[in-house]
Protein backbone atom coordinates (compact mmCIF):
# COMPACT_ATOMS: atom_id res chain seq x y z
CA UNK A 1 0.00 0.00 0.00
CA UNK A 2 3.07 2.49 0.56
CA UNK A 3 4.27 1.98 -3.01
CA UNK A 4 0.83 2.55 -4.34
CA UNK A 5 0.38 5.36 -2.63
CA UNK A 6 3.05 7.03 -3.79
CA UNK A 7 2.07 5.92 -7.36
CA UNK A 8 -1.57 7.99 -7.02
CA UNK A 9 0.34 10.52 -5.09
CA UNK A 10 2.45 11.25 -8.36
CA UNK A 11 -0.15 10.58 -10.83
CA UNK A 12 -2.66 13.04 -9.46
CA UNK A 13 0.02 15.67 -7.98
CA UNK A 14 -1.38 15.21 -4.72
CA UNK A 15 1.53 14.50 -2.51
CA UNK A 16 1.16 17.76 -0.51
CA UNK A 17 -1.82 17.65 0.08
CA UNK A 18 -2.10 13.79 1.87
CA UNK A 19 -2.00 13.51 5.78
CA UNK A 20 1.31 12.93 7.47
CA UNK A 21 0.94 9.52 8.09
CA UNK A 22 0.82 8.54 4.95
CA UNK A 23 3.27 10.73 3.12
CA UNK A 24 5.55 9.15 5.54
CA UNK A 25 5.65 5.72 4.63
CA UNK A 26 5.30 6.69 0.58
CA UNK A 27 8.94 5.23 0.32
CA UNK A 28 11.06 3.06 1.82
CA UNK A 29 11.38 4.08 5.42
CA UNK A 30 13.56 2.84 8.44
CA UNK A 31 12.13 2.95 11.97
CA UNK A 32 14.96 4.07 14.33
CA UNK A 33 14.22 3.28 18.14
CA UNK A 34 10.88 0.85 19.22
CA UNK A 35 9.23 -1.18 16.70
CA UNK A 36 5.65 0.39 14.89
CA UNK A 37 3.91 -2.45 17.19
CA UNK A 38 5.69 -1.57 21.05
CA UNK A 39 3.93 -3.84 23.47
CA UNK A 40 1.41 -5.37 20.81
CA UNK A 41 3.61 -7.72 18.86
CA UNK A 42 2.18 -10.44 19.67
CA UNK A 43 -1.42 -9.32 17.97
CA UNK A 44 -2.06 -10.05 14.71
CA UNK A 45 -2.20 -7.36 12.15
CA UNK A 46 -3.37 -7.47 8.80
CA UNK A 47 -2.77 -5.53 5.55
CA UNK A 48 -5.94 -4.69 3.27
CA UNK A 49 -5.56 -7.64 1.59
CA UNK A 50 -5.72 -10.08 4.34
CA UNK A 51 -2.27 -11.15 4.28
CA UNK A 52 -0.87 -10.69 8.01
CA UNK A 53 2.02 -8.59 8.56
CA UNK A 54 4.69 -11.07 10.29
CA UNK A 55 7.92 -8.95 10.86
CA UNK A 56 6.45 -7.30 14.17
CA UNK A 57 9.59 -8.07 16.08
CA UNK A 58 13.26 -7.92 16.75
CA UNK A 59 15.86 -8.85 18.77
CA UNK A 60 15.36 -5.63 21.66
CA UNK A 61 11.53 -6.30 21.65
CA UNK A 62 12.00 -9.98 22.24
CA UNK A 63 13.70 -9.35 25.50
CA UNK A 64 10.10 -8.16 26.44
CA UNK A 65 9.49 -11.67 27.68
CA UNK A 66 12.34 -12.16 29.71
CA UNK A 67 13.78 -8.41 30.36
CA UNK A 68 11.16 -5.56 29.69
CA UNK A 69 13.33 -3.19 31.15
CA UNK A 70 15.34 -3.94 28.02
CA UNK A 71 12.95 -4.00 25.37
CA UNK A 72 11.82 -0.34 24.94
CA UNK A 73 13.80 2.51 23.99
CA UNK A 74 10.12 4.99 24.67
CA UNK A 75 10.73 6.36 21.39
CA UNK A 76 9.89 6.31 17.50
CA UNK A 77 11.27 7.27 14.30
CA UNK A 78 10.60 6.61 10.84
CA UNK A 79 13.01 8.17 8.11
CA UNK A 80 11.38 8.15 4.61
CA UNK A 81 13.50 8.20 1.23
CA UNK A 82 11.63 8.99 -1.74
CA UNK A 83 11.69 6.16 -4.41
CA UNK A 84 13.41 8.38 -7.02
CA UNK A 85 16.04 10.05 -4.79
CA UNK A 86 17.63 6.39 -4.02
CA UNK A 87 20.53 5.04 -5.21
CA UNK A 88 20.08 1.44 -3.46
CA UNK A 89 19.50 -0.48 -0.33
CA UNK A 90 21.84 -3.42 0.29
CA UNK A 91 22.36 -5.35 3.41
CA UNK A 92 26.29 -6.03 3.99
CA UNK A 93 26.37 -9.91 5.57
CA UNK A 94 28.80 -10.53 8.40
CA UNK A 95 31.13 -12.35 6.25
CA UNK A 96 31.14 -9.29 3.70
CA UNK A 97 29.12 -10.65 1.15
CA UNK A 98 26.17 -7.86 -0.06
CA UNK A 99 22.54 -8.31 -0.29
CA UNK A 100 20.82 -5.66 -2.67
CA UNK A 101 17.58 -5.09 -1.74
CA UNK A 102 16.60 -2.00 -3.96
CA UNK A 103 18.97 -0.95 -6.93
CA UNK A 104 18.34 2.61 -8.85
CA UNK A 105 14.75 2.95 -6.62
CA UNK A 106 13.42 -0.54 -7.71
CA UNK A 107 12.83 -3.75 -5.34
CA UNK A 108 15.44 -6.42 -6.77
CA UNK A 109 15.66 -8.85 -3.52
CA UNK A 110 14.03 -12.04 -5.18
CA UNK A 111 9.88 -12.55 -4.24
CA UNK A 112 10.05 -8.46 -3.99
CA UNK A 113 9.18 -8.03 -7.85
CA UNK A 114 5.86 -7.49 -7.26
CA UNK A 115 6.23 -4.05 -5.15
CA UNK A 116 7.68 -2.75 -8.42
CA UNK A 117 4.11 -2.53 -10.25
CA UNK A 118 2.61 0.49 -9.00
CA UNK A 119 6.87 2.25 -9.55
CA UNK A 120 6.63 1.51 -13.53
CA UNK A 121 6.71 4.57 -15.47
CA UNK A 122 8.09 6.96 -12.24
CA UNK A 123 11.27 6.22 -11.37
Amino acid sequence: TNTTAYRMAARFHIAEKLPILIAEKMGPHFAFGDTCYSWQEEVPVYNPDGREMIARDNEKSLLRKTDPGKAYFGCHTDITIPYEELGHIRVIRPDGGIIPIIEEGYFVLPGTEELNEPLKGLI
